[in-house]
């Protein structure tokens, strides 16, 4: 149990608290731009490759990493969780471009289909037909449609048999999008404030510093892996990557931990951390002679009060009961594995551990 405080109060603490950067960061962007910019863009579309393109998209990174800083510290919330989206998506194109063969022909292909669409307001004007349109884009080549963003990241992973990708895309891209892009039920919510009144400006569902972090993550990631495929040092990148990436809140446990904040009160927090305090001790002392259940029931009923200050009078019990049993099970589940190594570490003669 108290591992897991730690390990969730660790990774909400270094996603609030400040991170100077400055020096390492010159470094890495301008590695990274000597990186993007080693090879000069080939004359003839022939001679486009692969890794040409990624480097294109570092290239675009520094440019993203560059503004999301302006724009958060000009305080533009909603410019900068998009274009912080932004650079997760450029990030996984263009380690998809490096991870797949013949990505070139398939980008460009993309490009022809969307060509139709781009000039159809030739045809609207009435200036060209959009049959005409269509003919002349055809001769310039196959269109083919690009892989969505969740797909890039399954072939890369599949790839490079990591985890990354699609770690950026659930934990960031997919939350962002849902909350700051696209005309959801949650984006439109956030313009009602607590007290059911309109809000001009819509509630911030993400960390101030979180987009910055997580462009800096991208660019990091990709100079990573391209110098990785052209032999050249990657540690300072993939350190730096690891290092931002890790002080990255998601959408939506930025936006819980805010409201908690809001709805807890400066008593409630005390009389939950005073419960959470008495309910290690239990574990800790009286748990070993009294039955697994009972213990169930103590952690349930500590949970319950928890819930019940918080006030989440908008969520079904029933939506929130699969959580608490959840974290009812991991919590016994991890006392008892500790209970156990303290008594092989007493038998063998060792120090008892504190849980």
């Amino acid at each position: 149990m108290t591992g897991i405080v730690l390990t969730l109060g660790g990774f909400v603490v270094r996603g609030v608290l400040p991170y100077p950067d400055l020096a390492r960061r010159i470094r890495v962007r301008r590695s990274a731009y000597a990186l993007a910019t080693h090879d000069p863009w080939p004359n003839s579309e022939s001679e486009f490759t692969d890794l040409g393109y990624a480097r294109l998209a570092l290239l675009r990174l520094l440019r993203l990493q560059h503004d999301t800083r302006r724009v958060v510290q000009m305080r533009q919330h909603e410019a900068a969780a998009q274009l912080a989206r932004t650079a997760v998506e450029t990030c996984i194109l263009g380690l998809w471009c490096l991870y797949t063969p013949n990505a070139r022909d398939k980008i460009r292909g993309d490009e022809l289909k969307a060509a139709p669409s781009l000039l159809a307001f030739l045809s609207h004007v009435e200036m060209i037909p959009d049959a005409v349109i269509r003919q002349a884009v055809s001769a310039l080549g196959q269109p083919e449609k690009l892989p969505d963003v969740r797909s890039m990241t399954a072939q890369i992973d599949s790839k490079t048999g990591a985890k990354l990708a699609i770690v950026l895309y659930d934990m960031v891209y997919r939350p962002a999008s849902h909350f700051f892009t696209h005309a959801t039920n949650s984006a439109l919510q956030r313009h009602v404030r607590a007290d059911l009144r309109y809000a001009r400006r819509p509630a911030k569902v993400w960390v101030r510093r979180t987009p910055v972090r997580l462009a800096d993550a991208c660019v990091g990631l990709l100079a990573g892996a391209i110098a990785n495929s052209v032999a050249a040092p990657a540690e300072l990148f993939r350190q730096y990557a690891m290092d931002h990436a890790a002080r990255v809140l998601p959408p939506v446990l930025a936006a819980a931990g805010k409201g908690v904040v809001r709805t807890l009160g400066l008593g409630d927090l005390l009389v939950t951390l005073r419960e959470a305090r008495e309910v290690k001790a239990y574990l800790s002392q009286d748990g070993p002679s009294i039955a697994r259940d009972e213990r169930e029931t103590r952690l349930r009923s500590m949970y319950d009060g928890m819930i019940a200050r918080l006030d989440i009078g908008d969520v079904s019990p029933a939506a929130l009961q699969p959580i608490i049993d959840h974290l009812v099970l991991t919590t016994l589940d991890s006392w008892d594995a500790e209970y156990a190594d303290r008594l092989g570490q007493q038998s063998a003669g060792g120090e008892p551990q504190e849980a």
